[in-house]
């Protein structure tokens, strides 16, 4: 196998052996980093595909997923709104007021907030 080094040389300038440790080092980094890239990418190509399928959205390829809602009888929405990429319901009902946190991009409630009303005659 060929030297990778050069010889060494008689002169005793170090600097020279230290710059192709560097660029040798470098190198091997290079490479290293390169690896990581396409074992995550790979990682991740994979992952995805499990991700989508364990997702219970019904949707035909090219149409947009449909949530729906179950919500009780005389229940009303009485306000929607954008909060970054989260949509806020909230939903008048008799019985009470519920804020629905839903994730439009996967089509799934992430929370839902039951605001109870207060009884009659009870101390606040």
């Amino acid at each position: 196998m060929a030297e990778v080094l050069p010889p060494p040389s008689t002169d005793n300038k170090p600097g020279n052996r230290g710059l192709w440790f560097l660029v040798i080092g470098l190198g091997i980094a290079i490479l290293v980093v390169v690896v990581a890239m396409i074992a995550m990418a790979v990682k991740n190509a994979f992952s995805k595909k499990t991700e989508t399928s364990a997702l219970a959205v019904t949707s035909v390829p090219g149409d947009v997923p449909q949530l729906a809602l179950d919500l009780p009888a005389g229940a009303t929405v009485s306000e929607t709104h954008m909060e970054g990429t989260t949509l806020l319901v909230r939903i008048s009902s008799p019985a009470g007021d519920e804020i629905f946190v839903i994730d439009p991009h996967a089509a799934k409630v992430i929370a839902r907030v039951k605001l109870n009303k207060a009884r009659a005659g009870a101390p606040p």
